[in-house]
């Protein structure tokens, strides 16, 4: 269906200050070649990675920040590199070499973890240079590796020989440390998983805004910026049926970029973890200043290490590469950024956990984790399976019901992805019979009766929920990171108007009564006429995501500055239950009096479904927007269409006079984003 938005009427020049953008075609190119898993994986993640994969390849047309160059941090990361050579020729040489031992981190002792966590303090204590030894281990996951050690076939060996740095560090304040990982499929396994003991202030910390509790609390980047998260309010964590998809290939060209298909690619799964976490973990080049990243990454290895362990050709040389990968990616290129002079290919050697360390197995039972571990237990999401117990005691269950939203159609079922920051169902759809494949003994799945009405209406979950946690509860927490300082006088607001379409599948609790009944499958707002559904949504949404039984849900709306270094998200809130819901966010962007503000701007909602851009048509008197590339230049030319903060912007889209009301000026708003998920969500390119 052609939706065209229309404006009140305005000058036509109104806009001059703000124009589209030609999409890049970098950019164009990855969101084309991937267009057609969007019914396989949320579009969000493909976003998340087309977006990474361009700032990543044009990272020197941007700030960036300067590689390290005094003489004592040098000299430090090149005995660190030579430390490591060392220990795997004395390894080598030795015929009873004792390997390190790798576990997930509830597994370890209080005593083991609490040296752990101590460890990495003191790196980040101990001052060298003109930084520490943290941050100038954290420095090499930017500039050139973004690209050399991601969207390809390096991207598992040089995170390997990355690993293996970071834990030489560690040991070198306490050589009884071994760098642990933490198994996401844990804290997949609860009903909630930001209830997940991962969070508490023994482990990591808060994972809701600045970090202000637990060990690594108030820490700052190399930039001075927080470290911050926003947990839960998208992404996932990995579905025990994502790893099996993964280990069920043989060869690394099926797991890995650019060859894999979405549902079985390493780096996919990688990915919705960085979502999830957010905040300084969704950066690709600020995500190593938070520690949850070491321990990531150390499980995202334990699962290629499965991997080849259960290849049927020799893992050192099964390095793809062809000319579909990136020549950074080549295999007898040196490993960007890293002290150890070793080639891609280096990281495929099975000298990594031959000689140097293995992986204890990661508890995955009942059996393996009742009684065994305190901070593993049965998990009652999925019926014996292990999980995370919850890191604080529930307090009284609250009433709020969820609406399952979408579902229907297997095809629109995802095993990358899960969103249960929403309280949780305690049945599952015919639309998640990936996810059976989690339980031990597979069960039938029946049908959902389907009325004859257009809308494909189902009944939700009228369980209480257990968490305390609510989507509502949560705010996003940005950086004001730009261009290397986090300032928010750097940074100006716009308004950006979302029209949001009710999706397909849902029914609310306001029951309809005609002639003393009650009608089925409808409610009061299900304007079956009007919303003309003739086909169901087309792309995929995160497994087991709900839609409040209040209505109320979330479109969040991000800014990847392309002509600078800087990431702003932030959301609206919209009623699920109107045919259309409309709303405003404030998102901010590059102050054009700092020079070049171009913005690659984008919107989502809350179960990972894109919406498609639209700009106002100026330069005549036409009042209506049309499809747009979502990419914007912010000049100071006036009339100012922007604020210095939200009040401003405010006043600016609101006007009033003495004794009325507030009304809108729609004039003022340059750029929209209209949700109804039935399209390829991306605009022209």
């Amino acid at each position: 269906m052609e939706v065209v938005l229309y404006l009140m009427p305005f000058v036509g020049s109104v806009f001059s200050m703000m124009t589209e953008q030609h999409m890049p075609e970098i950019l164009c190119k990855c969101l084309n070649e991937k267009a057609g898993s969007i019914t396989i994986i949320p579009p969000e993640l493909i976003l998340y990675t087309c977006v990474n994969k361009y700032l990543a390849e044009t990272w020197l047309e941007r700030y960036h920040p300067p590689r390290l160059t005094d003489p004592e941090t040098i000299n430090w990361l090149q005995s660190l590199g030579r430390k490591v050579r060392g220990q795997e020729y004395n390894i080598r040489t030795k015929r009873q070499a004792v390997r390190r031992i790798r576990r997930e981190i509830r597994t370890l002792t209080d005593a083991q973890r609490e040296r752990f966590i101590r460890a990495v303090q003191q790196l980040k204590e101990r001052n060298i240079g003109t930084t520490n030894r943290y941050d100038a281990l954290a420095s090499a996951h930017d500039g050139a590796a973004i690209a050399s050690a991601h969207f390809g076939p390096n991207f598992p060996g040089w995170h390997r020989e990355y690993l293996k740095l970071f834990e030489a560090a560690l040991q070198e304040i306490d050589n009884q440390v071994t760098l642990p990982f933490f198994d996401s499929r844990l804290d997949y396994n609860l009903e909630d998983p930001r209830e997940s003991n991962f969070w508490g202030e023994n482990f990591m910390g808060d994972h809701q805004g600045v970090v202000s509790r637990g060990p690594f609390k108030f820490w700052r980047q190399r930039n001075g910026a927080f470290l911050e998260r926003n947990g839960g309010a998208s992404g996932s964590m990995i579905s025990p049926s994502g790893i099996r998809n993964v280990l069920s290939k043989r060869r690394n060209i099926d797991i890995l970029a650019p060859w894999a298909d979405e549902r079985f690619g390493l780096e996919n799964y990688h990915d919705a973890v960085h979502v999830w976490v957010g905040g300084t973990m969704l950066g690709v080049n600020t995500a190593p200043s938070d520690p949850v990243f070491y321990l990531h990454h150390c499980f995202i290895d334990y699962v290629w290490e499965e991997f080849r362990q259960k290849q049927t050709v020799d893992p050192e040389s099964d390095y793809p590469f062809d000319q579909s990968a990136s020549p950074s990616h080549a295999p007898n290129r040196i490993m960007d950024n890293l002290e150890t002079r070793k080639r891609n290919i280096d990281g495929y050697s099975n000298d990594y956990t031959d000689q140097y360390y293995r992986y204890a197995k990661s508890p995955t039972t009942c059996r393996q984790c009742r009684n065994q571990y305190p901070y593993l237990r049965c998990g009652d999401l999925f019926r014996g399976l292990c999980s995370a117990t919850n890191r604080r005691r529930m307090a009284r269950p609250r009433s709020n019901i969820r609406n399952k939203d979408l579902g229907i159609k297997k095809k629109f079922s995802t095993t990358i992805t899960d969103t249960r920051k929403k309280p949780p169902r305690r049945r599952r759809s015919t639309g998640d019979w990936l996810a059976y494949e989690t339980f031990l003994e597979k069960k039938k799945v029946s049908k959902i009766r389907r009325t004859k009405r257009p809308i494909n209406s189902r009944r939700y979950n009228k369980k209480k929920q257990t968490s305390q946690i609510t989507d509502m509860d949560s705010s996003m927490q940005n950086s004001f990171l730009l261009d290397g300082e986090p300032d928010i006088k750097r940074w100006v607001f716009i308004p950006v108007k979302i029209v949001h379409r009710r999706p397909s599948g849902l029914l609310f609790g306001t029951k309809v009564i005609r002639n003393k009944n009650i009608v089925d499958g409808v409610d009061v707002y299900s304007y079956n006429k009007y919303m003309n559904y003739t086909d169901e949504e087309q792309q995929a949404a995160y497994s087991h995501s709900f839609t409040s039984g209040s209505g109320a849900d979330k479109v969040y709306v991000q800014v990847d500055g392309m002509s600078y270094n800087g990431k702003y998200v932030d959301y609206t809130i919209v009623d699920s239950r109107l045919p259309v819901s409309e709303s405003v966010a404030f998102v901010a962007v590059k102050d054009p009096k700092l020079n070049s503000s171009i913005s690659f701007i984008s919107a989502y909602d809350s179960h990972g479904r894109i919406c498609r851009p639209y700009c106002h048509s100026y330069g005549s008197n036409s009042n209506q927007y049309t499809k747009c590339s979502g990419v914007v230049n912010l000049t100071e030319e006036k009339p100012k269409l922007y604020g210095e903060d939200v009040g401003e912007v405010t006043q600016l889209l609101y006007k009033s006079g003495k004794g009325k009301a507030f009304t809108r000026r729609d004039e003022n708003i340059f750029l929209s984003f209209y949700c109804d998920f039935h399209e390829i969500p991306w605009g022209k390119c």
